[in-house]
């Protein structure tokens, strides 16, 4: 959906229901999230500008930085919503095995000596040489499974989990 078009729609439609809109635009954006690991900055400098437009459309205010409106609105950057959704999707997988396939294709990190990282929860990242093959989710769902704070990969619940990796992307910017 163009943001001239979202644009044209009228006022009172975003002023009663600013969380339909809201859902209706993150939604169009999330869709192809995780194949977007590893593309070209200009490309994900697109996508920002896109989500900023609508981000600008939603709150009817133009004036405002765009950072601003968007933690207004809760939405993470592109980069970091690319992210989330691939450690939510790993944590369905470690936690709950959902998605076999993706199960599959993550291993849990088991040291071959009695380590304090073994109560960490943490993935083994394969080894790949090629940037194509970093792109993959076996390689960078570990990747970044492991580098989440423990309190965000040993959380007992898929909303609590979702909580406080919104929480941790939104302080890491």
């Amino acid at each position: 959906m163009h943001c001239s078009c979202i644009h044209c729609l009228n006022k009172l439609l975003f002023q009663f229901y600013p969380p339909y809109v809201s859902t209706l635009t993150q939604t169009r954006i999330d869709f192809t999230n995780p194949i977007l690991l590893g593309i070209s900055s200009s490309n994900i400098n697109k996508l920002q500008r896109v989500q900023n437009c609508l981000a600008r459309v939603v709150l009817l205010d133009q004036s405002s930085p765009s950072t601003s409106l968007l933690s207004q609105l809760h939405w993470l950057p592109v980069p970091k919503r690319i992210e989330f959704k691939i450690a939510t999707l790993t944590y369905q997988s470690v936690t709950f095995g959902q998605s076999t396939y993706l199960s599959s294709l993550l291993t849990p990190y088991q040291p071959h000596r009695s380590l304090h990282s073994v109560s960490q929860n943490l993935s083994t990242v394969p080894r790949c040489n090629s940037s194509f093959g970093q792109r993959s989710f076996s390689y960078s769902a570990p990747r970044i499974w492991n580098g989440l704070p423990l309190a965000v990969r040993q959380s007992p619940l898929l909303d609590s989990s979702k909580r406080n990796l919104k929480t941790y992307y939104f302080a890491s910017q």
